[in-house]
């Protein structure tokens, strides 16, 4: 067990993107202006319809005293209908619903309560970053399975014959976001399916992040994983109000599960920070009132962005089902590149991109590009300076 002393000496670990968002301010103190894309963030301020009061709420009062654990009854009340209406899922109790601190938080509450110290976790690669990060503060052993880039290119292969060569005896959970997170690629109905399956072969548990799930862009049909049968038992839906209410700084997510599972979680969730944020909550409220009018005005203006994108871009990407971000294969002049090499050449050019081997071990000489985080026109300048990378 470390002894306080043992920590006299210990420095932050700095990442990638601390240092990108250094190079960031001094270019910036250099007179240059980089457009910054290495975060998948909008350029939206946060909707009027958030910050406005609806009519009535009673549930607006007393926020200086606790609430629920689990979250405020009239969220998940609403939450619950939503669920059961877009995602189909078999929830029946707004019971079946913790409100956690963010996407993050929830996917942190399942590995943290659902694996042991070793257990296995696959997941579907590249992922979102910061996956790996809570999967490790967890226990859990994060082993990446390389699958969107395979799925882009073949989009009829059989994916479980890319998956089962990484099951072991350790593997306890399975891991996926679509419309996916570095590169926008996505799942069909079938491919879903046969995920379920396979989940149910192994008896793995689902880690469902379902983040982007008001962003496809394409006629593929959006289906959530857990309202298949047999499988509400096994999945941790996990939803957030960052991406389709452009509000990240609220810090609002939940989780859709059984009611055993979310009596398991919700320990943990009271331990780390006691219950959800309550202004935050009432927020929520207001937005889930907007829901069509707040992601339809996104969804026209991402699109755009995502279009501005495509029409200036002459570097190869994968292909856009949804989310908010081209890929980009970079390969042919990246790979072997330390860091600091990728972080010059971007400066240079003037465009500030994630590098891929941080989404992935597989993907040194990729790059993700957030067209989301800047209006449509800087973007398409955005994509004229990629080409100079």
């Amino acid at each position: 067990m470390p002894r306080p002393s043992d920590f006299h000496s210990r420095q932050f670990k700095h990442t990638i993107f601390v240092r990108i968002q250094e190079a960031i301010e001094e270019a910036r103190k250099a007179g240059e202006n980089p457009i910054s894309l290495h975060v998948g963030d909008t350029w939206y301020d946060l909707p009027k319809e958030l910050e406005t009061p609806l009519d009535s709420e009673p549930w607006n009062t007393r926020l200086s005293r606790y609430g629920n654990t689990q979250g405020d009854s009239e969220l998940r009340k609403r939450l619950l209908q939503k669920v059961q209406r877009v995602n189909h899922l078999p929830a029946s109790s707004p019971s079946e619903i913790q409100i956690t601190f963010g996407a993050t938080g929830a996917l942190f509450l399942a590995m943290q309560r659902l694996l042991d110290d070793g257990d296995e976790v696959l997941s579907l690669s590249p992922q979102w970053t910061i996956f790996r990060v809570v999967a490790n503060e967890a226990g859990a052993h994060m082993v990446e399975v390389p699958f969107f880039d395979k799925l882009s290119d073949n989009p009829t292969g059989d994916i479980l014959e890319w998956i089962e060569p990484c099951v072991t005896e350790k593997t306890r959970a399975i891991y996926f976001n679509s419309p996916n997170n570095p590169t926008g690629v996505m799942l069909n109905p079938g491919q879903i399916q046969a995920l379920a399956e396979f989940a149910k072969q192994h008896d793995l548990w689902v880690l469902s992040d379902e983040a982007y799930e008001d962003f496809v862009w394409t006629d593929i049909d959006y289906l959530s994983i857990g309202s298949l049968p047999n499988m509400f038992e096994r999945t941790i839906s996990v939803f957030s109000f960052s991406k389709s209410y452009a509000a990240a700084g609220l810090r609002l997510g939940y989780i859709v599960a059984p009611n055993g599972v979310i009596a398991a979680l919700n320990p943990t969730h009271v331990g780390v920070g006691y219950e959800p944020n309550r202004p935050s909550q009432v927020q929520g409220i207001r937005g889930l009132e907007h829901t069509q009018y707040i992601t339809l005005s996104l969804q026209v203006a991402y699109r755009e962005g995502l279009q501005a994108a495509v029409d200036n871009m002459s570097v190869p990407y994968l292909r856009p089902d949804g989310s908010f971000y081209l890929f980009l294969d970079l390969r042919d002049r990246w790979t072997g590149l330390t860091d600091e090499e990728k972080l010059q050449r971007m400066i240079s050019a003037g465009v500030i991109l994630s590098p891929g081997e941080h989404f992935g071990r597989d993907y040194d000489g990729w790059a993700r590009f957030c067209y989301t985080s800047e209006p449509p026109a800087i973007i398409a300048e955005a994509a004229r300076r990629a080409s100079n990378l």
